[in-house]
C-alpha cells in the first residue's frame, strides 16, 4: 500500500510507514528529506502510526488493524530495535496524539486526555475531560491543550493531568454546525 509520510518539529527526518491490509506488521523507514536518503529501515510488528519522537526513538500507536483504536503506545529504539510497548487500559477510538520530553499526551473520541511515558513502559494520568469530541493535544511541557466543538479551549497540568481551567465557548455563526476534525 501507499506509504504515509510523518515529520516531527526538532527531528530532522521524516517517516514513512506502509502497513499490508491483514495489519500483521508496518515497515517504518526513516528518510532524510533534504536527499531521500533511507537513514534505517525496520519491519515492526502490528499497526502502528508515528506521533513523534524522543531521545532517537520513535513513538507509535499501536492500532486495532480492524477499528484502528489505539491499544498501546510503543517506543522504538533503531539503534538497538528495542521495543518498549505501554498497554492502555481502555482502547482510545479515533485517537491524536503529540510527544514532548519524552511524554506522549493522547486524546480520542469520549474526550479522555491520557499521558503515557513509553520510556518506562507506564502511564502517568488519565482525564476524562466531558468533552465528546477534542482536537489533537499541544502541549509545551508545563500544559496540555485540547479545543472543544465549542470553541473552549482547555489547560491541563501535564504533570498531574489536572484541568486547569477553561475559556468560554465561543459559539457564532457555524454554531449549527458539527466540525468533522478539529485542529491541535
Amino acid at each position: 500500500p501507499a506509504p504515509r509520510f510523518d515529520a516531527f518539529p526538532g527531528d530532522p527526518l521524516a517517516y514513512a510507514t506502509s502497513t499490508p491490509g491483514d495489519g500483521s506488521g508496518t515497515r517504518l523507514t526513516a528518510v532524510d528529506p533534504g536527499t531521500g536518503e533511507v537513514r534505517w529501515d525496520a519491519q515492526v510488528p502490528g499497526t502502528v502510526r508515528p506521533v513523534g519522537t524522543a531521545d532517537g526513538s520513535v513513538v507509535l500507536l499501536a492500532l486495532d488493524p480492524v477499528y484502528g483504536e489505539a491499544r498501546a503506545v510503543v517506543r522504538y529504539t533503531p539503534g538497538t530495535r528495542e521495543m518498549h510497548e505501554t498497554r492502555l487500559a481502555v482502547p482510545l477510538p479515533q485517537a491524536e496524539a503529540t510527544v514532548h520530553g519524552g511524554v506522549a499526551y493522547l486524546t480520542g473520541a469520549g474526550g479522555r486526555l491520557l499521558a503515557v511515558d513509553p520510556a518506562a513502559s507506564r502511564p502517568r494520568w488519565s482525564l476524562e475531560t466531558g468533552v465528546a469530541r477534542t482536537s489533537a493535544p499541544a502541549t509545551d511541557g508545563r500544559h496540555v491543550y485540547v479545543t472543544a466543538p465549542d470553541g473552549r479551549l482547555l489547560a491541563v497540568d501535564a504533570r498531574r493531568g489536572r484541568l486547569l481551567g477553561q475559556t468560554a465557548a465561543r459559539l457564532g455563526k457555524a454554531a449549527d454546525r458539527v466540525p468533522a476534525a478539529l485542529p491541535a
